[in-house]
């Protein structure tokens, strides 16, 4: 009777809705038309060498400027709101994909101006640490004489001057960093302090995400820096030892292309979603290259990479504008009033998709933020235009405003896909469980009941299975069916129709 009723009730195989995958959506693709001059021409020519999706070589490329560009430019929205240029971005490929060959042509010039900042600086840390190592041993000797000095008045005259040589210690300067792939939240901290508080996180994998989770402090996530060198506020970075460090405004990037496995699961970690810490991620999600690629490289031409390179070095190049304390500080970027509207009107748009039942209703961590991503974006994209002048004294366009908020739009698809690959999304994530249920055991159709007691692991109530149902159904793979109430009893429970085409496969 039952089987009667379910063939009776289901709907013809035509009359099932479109397909909607649960694991890998159709995603809109990055037009590298909206990354301007010299970096576009870069991205696109290496996405042609590697063989490798554009937003691998787009994603790559703004981290690599928005690294130069956070140490000296900020952004005012309006009078009472400011970005700095700094940004965090993921982009998701498989294995032998040539990520770390992508990343290495775009970060290319960082190391160049590391080195010959270093090269420079050479012959003065070598002079400085002599001078220092000869005032610490003339230091060392008063301490030793005060220590043998029988007057006590003597030993203490002996004491300040050794005081006296400690505190006239030099400094030695740091050879010049701008990033790193692998640090502690302790060690972070020391590197932002010692190389003007901006710093950038590269790896074309996702250590990141272990080091943050706490690898080496016995699994306590270690969140607090990360978060506060992304919005740029003050942080003290106490260390096991030694003095603690103080940091005004820490500006971090993060650049990563990791495994898409890497992303399963982040959501659940202590304190990544809870915090906010996914949020503040843009994600790319680009389609696999291999088995399309024709294995036929076509070399980046040298006038686009030493115009790419000379582009990046000219933005490391800036002089920092001063505060009134004669200390170094970013320069200010303004926007038209033409470009304030554009981000006004994208802000009130992605304020209105986080109501309930709208597009961003599970994922208001990411959409909170993604207005001031789309300004720092705008920031990084106005630095690139202007990066062999001066662009604190040109307003930032309403045309390079909305070559941001277009790349905000692709992102803001991908970004959704990947938050909800993490788990952000519960109820999908729920109803992952059930079609996985459903395929390891062949089902071509099942009772409520029988879920739920298969699944009572997972859902402690029946509410939460049928939420989770109802997104498969939603997707178009299952039909859940009400049958008629027989009787004074209880109803019968529903039957799950699982779509025909992929029933047992």
């Amino acid at each position: 009777m039952t089987a009667n009723l379910l063939k009776s009730a289901a709907p013809p195989a035509e009359d099932w809705p479109e397909l909607v995958p649960l694991d890998a959506p159709n995603l809109p693709r990055l037009d590298l038309a909206h990354l301007p001059g010299w970096a576009g021409d870069f991205a696109r020519a290496v996405a042609a060498d590697t063989e490798t999706p554009p937003e691998l070589a787009v994603g790559m490329v703004l981290i690599a400027c928005a690294t130069a560009a956070a140490r000296r430019l900020r952004v005012m929205v309006k009078p009472d709101y400011f970005e700095p240029c700094n940004l965090w971005a993921v982009v998701a490929l498989p294995p032998g994909t040539r990520k770390s060959a992508v990343q290495s042509a775009a970060t290319a010039p960082l190391l160049a101006w590391e080195r010959e900042q270093a090269k420079t600086l050479e012959s003065d840390i070598k002079r400085i640490a002599s001078e220092r190592k000869t005032m610490e041993a003339r230091a060392k000797e008063k301490h030793s004489k005060a220590a043998r000095e029988k007057d006590n008045d003597n030993a203490a005259e002996l004491a300040r001057e050794a005081a006296d040589i400690e505190a006239q210690l030099p400094d030695i300067p740091s050879q010049p960093q701008l990033w790193t792939s692998d640090a502690t939240p302790e060690r972070l901290g020391t590197l932002l302090a010692e190389h003007g508080e901006c710093m950038a996180w590269l790896s074309s994998e996702g250590g990141v995400f272990d080091l943050l989770q706490g690898r080496y402090s016995k699994g306590i996530p270690n969140l607090d820096l990360a978060l506060k060198a992304h919005s740029g506020d003050a942080e003290r970075v106490d260390r096991n030892g030694r003095p603690p460090v103080f940091l005004k405004s820490p500006r971090l990037s993060i650049g990563l292309s990791p495994q898409p496995d890497v992303l399963h699961g982040l959501a659940a970690r202590p304190g990544f979603r809870g915090r906010g810490l996914l949020g503040r991620f843009l994600y790319l999600l680009p389609p696999s290259p291999l088995s399309f690629r024709r294995l036929e490289p076509t070399p980046v031409p040298e006038g686009v990479h030493d115009a790419y390179a000379a582009g990046l070095r000219a933005m490391l190049d800036w002089a920092p504008a001063t505060d009134e304390h004669g200390g170094e500080c970013p320069h200010l970027l303004r926007l038209t009033e033409a470009a304030r509207s554009e981000h006004h009107d994208f802000a009130q748009a992605i304020e209105e998709q986080m109501q309930p039942g709208r597009a961003l209703e599970h994922f208001t961590d990411w959409a909170g933020k993604a207005p001031g991503a789309a300004a720092r974006l705008a920031g990084v994209l106005h630095g690139i235009e202007h990066a062999h002048g001066t662009p604190w004294e040109a307003e930032i366009t309403a045309k390079t405003m909305n070559a941001a908020l277009e790349i905000m739009a692709v992102i803001t698809r991908h970004s959704l896909a990947a938050l909800d690959m993490m788990g952000a999304d519960l109820t999908l994530a729920a109803a992952r469980k059930v079609w996985a249920w459903i395929e390891r055991n062949r089902l071509a159709s099942f009772t409520v009941s029988d879920a739920f007691n298969a699944l009572r692991g997972t859902f402690d109530r029946v509410a939460k299975l049928r939420e989770a149902l109802e997104a498969l159904e939603e997707r178009g793979y299952v039909q859940v069916i009400e049958l008629p109430r027989e009787g004074r009893g209880r109803p019968p429970a529903p039957l799950v129709r699982v779509r025909p085409e992929i029933a047992g496969a």
